[in-house]
């Protein structure tokens, strides 16, 4: 079970300190769908990569509910569209290692995907939702602090 989670964290670690630089730290809670469940975690907003408008976005979710609980590593991709609102829709994907236990029993960890999309409100506040691929949370509603 530990090693799960260990594995997890040393994984974002060393994917948060491989990038450049980040921009922006960020703290984000939400639900997700089959497994309901309520999320709260933490993300990373990369500089862009190079002259373009990709960011990288390592995060780790928490999520409880449902008799389950879960710990959460993603790592996603994003591409901001440009606007001259402070409104900035976005959209990616991202790759998820999720560790799960049921009832306490042993835990399941299961790797997956997303597909994403989300508009940053301002500077500060963000909306987004994933849709999930393969054994993770189907869907997940997500607001936050952060870029």
């Amino acid at each position: 079970m530990y090693r799960s989670i260990r594995f997890c964290v040393v994984t974002l670690v060393l994917v948060a300190t491989a990038t450049p630089s980040f921009a922006a730290l960020g703290l984000q809670a939400g639900a997700s769908i089959d497994p309901d469940m309520f999320l709260i975690g933490g993300r990373f907003k990369s500089t862009p990569l190079g002259d373009t408008s990709i960011y990288l976005v390592p995060s780790v979710e928490f999520g409880i509910g449902d008799d389950i609980w879960m710990f959460a590593g993603n790592l996603d991709g994003h591409y901001d569209f440009k606007t001259n609102s402070k409104y900035a829709p976005y959209v990616g994907a991202g790759l998820t290692l999720n560790w799960f236990d049921f009832d306490n029993a042993d835990g399941d960890l299961e790797f997956g995907g997303s597909i994403l999309g989300g508009i940053q409100l301002n500077e500060k506040f963000f909306f987004e939702t994933k849709v999930g691929l393969g054994d993770v949370p189907d869907w997940k509603f997500i607001l936050g602090w952060g870029k």
